[in-house]
């Protein structure tokens, strides 16, 4: 299945999540906080009894939502977390944020998920001195990513970093002198996902 790229703000609406991590807008343009309900002339009122299976896959839509997920790569991470014989909701998150599009993002050289896979596939980064453009590419501690000299004063870039300057980073990133870029210093076992998520039920949609 190829990759969505339809009008997202309906998309958040009809599972309520908001847009906020996932858009570069501005957050009060956010039409999933404006219209906090189901698209459609009916939305407003709708009102409808979701089954089980309705239920995890909203969480699951949710998650492909959350992190632009293809339906395989979300199988794919749900199957290994299950197969790691540790909590397999704490292994999800860790094995997905620990994407190179994600840490971009918590690092912050990106205002949304999209944006961060754009740039690592315009090559605007190295991995440990070397060219890398996949943004499923999974870092383990101690990967040094660096935001390539050309791109170091990019317009675009240094609007970013302004922009996410408030925010901090969490504690399994450590930003390098000068923006220059990150190094992944654990994995990224104690973080929450972009939005409220109840993983169990992803991973029984996958049972």
């Amino acid at each position: 299945m190829a990759r969505y790229t339809g009008p997202r703000g309906r998309r958040a609406r009809r599972l309520f999540v908001a847009l906020t991590h996932l858009s570069t807008k501005d957050p009060d343009k956010d039409p999933s906080l404006r219209r906090p309900y189901p698209p459609g002339q009916h939305g407003p009122t709708q009102k409808t009894k979701m089954t089980d299976y309705g239920l995890r896959m909203m969480e699951k839509q949710k998650l492909k939502l959350s992190y632009e997920l293809l339906e395989k790569q979300c199988r794919r991470y749900v199957d290994r977390a299950k197969r790691s014989g540790s909590n397999a909701t704490q292994v999800l998150i860790t094995l997905i944020e620990s994407r190179f599009d994600a840490m971009v993002l918590r690092a912050g050289y990106a205002t949304s998920i999209r944006q961060a896979r754009q740039f690592v596939r315009h090559g605007y980064f190295t991995v440990d001195g070397k060219k890398a453009n996949l943004p499923g590419m999974e870092f383990k501690p101690g990967t040094t990513v660096e935001l390539r000299e050309r791109f170091r004063q990019h317009p675009l870039v240094l609007q970013v970093r302004e922009k996410t300057a408030h925010r901090g980073v969490p504690s399994h990133v450590a930003l390098l002198e000068g923006g220059k870029g990150f190094r992944v210093l654990t994995r990224p076992e104690d973080i929450d996902p972009p939005v409220a998520l109840d993983l169990a039920k992803i991973i029984e949609f996958y049972a």
